[in-house]
């Protein structure tokens, strides 16, 4: 007798490969690189071996691949023509349109490219090198190009999150105490995205002052039930404010993750269990 076959779940395949619902439909619909089963009510099942195919999918997009092209290299075992054109196939198109000022365009890229790729690789391949060449102080349209790029990214994010939050039942707050030193204020909403792909429901605070306490924040904590308190920042927390982030953990049972340069910073000034958790991850 034949020993049966496990398949799993679209939600299950996520938590196991990393890649979102989202980017393994459209890997299914746009480029027909996975063929899951379905059920007589439709829902998606997937097999082992699927989820090896997937994970071969990920080592190429990792080498540079773009989604695009990956099929025939799937199919034919062809060594990927790695270049650095093939990665300026992901950057190109945006800075074209940041260069000529198209919103449309560039919301167009985005969401096409934010549901293709894993946010991971999407930073790293796209915001990265996008950051760069608007950041670059001998480009003449760096103001002009950087607030559209911002703008639309942050907008995209936050579209994401919202239609996230409908689902996810974990109470997230996130908080940044002061306004990014670079001016790129996207990158909390990246972090944000990535939690609630997660299946955080965040909130986000941002730009909060910076010189003392910061009233209310227990009560809100409390009030809304928060299950974790994220910090990001670069610079050196006060005092009062690390003292009430203490008693979030120690009082209010909510566990506090500081994220980005202050995990460094404040290593260990308090740890676990009286404390807070830091893994300096971003």
């Amino acid at each position: 007798m034949a020993s049966e076959i496990q398949l799993f779940a679209i939600r299950e395949v996520s938590e196991l490969t990393g890649v979102n619902p989202v980017t393994l439909r459209a890997w299914q619909r746009r480029y027909g690189l996975i063929k899951p089963q379905r059920t007589e009510k439709g829902h998606r099942l997937y097999t082992r071996e699927d989820i090896e195919r997937i994970q071969l999918i990920l080592s190429w997009l990792e080498k540079g691949v773009a989604i695009s092209k990956v099929r025939p290299l799937l199919e034919g075992g062809m060594e990927a023509p790695l270049s650095q054109s093939e990665q300026n196939e992901w950057v190109e198109p945006v800075l074209t349109a940041l260069s000529e000022c198209r919103r449309g365009k560039l919301e167009q890229l985005l969401t096409q490219l934010m549901k293709e790729y894993p946010l991971p690789m999407f930073i790293e391949n796209v915001v990265e090198p996008v950051d760069k060449q608007v950041k670059d102080p001998a480009n003449p349209l760096s103001a002009i190009q950087k607030a559209l790029w911002q703008s639309a990214l942050i907008e995209r994010c936050a579209g994401l999150i919202s239609k996230n939050r409908k689902r996810n039942g974990k109470k997230a707050l996130l908080l940044s105490f002061e306004p990014a030193q670079d001016g790129m204020t996207h990158t909390i909403w990246l972090a944000a995205l990535a939690m609630s792909s997660e299946g955080d429901s965040v909130t986000i605070l941002e730009n909060l002052p910076f010189n003392g306490k910061l009233h209310g924040l227990e009560a809100a904590v409390a009030q809304q039930q928060f299950e974790k308190v994220v910090v990001m920042g670069e610079s050196k927390l006060p005092q009062a404010i690390l003292k009430q982030l203490s008693r979030l953990h120690d009082e209010f049972h909510c566990p506090v993750q500081l994220n980005g340069s202050i995990a460094v910073i404040h290593a260990g000034w308090q740890k676990p269990p009286t404390g807070v958790q830091n893994d300096g991850e971003q």
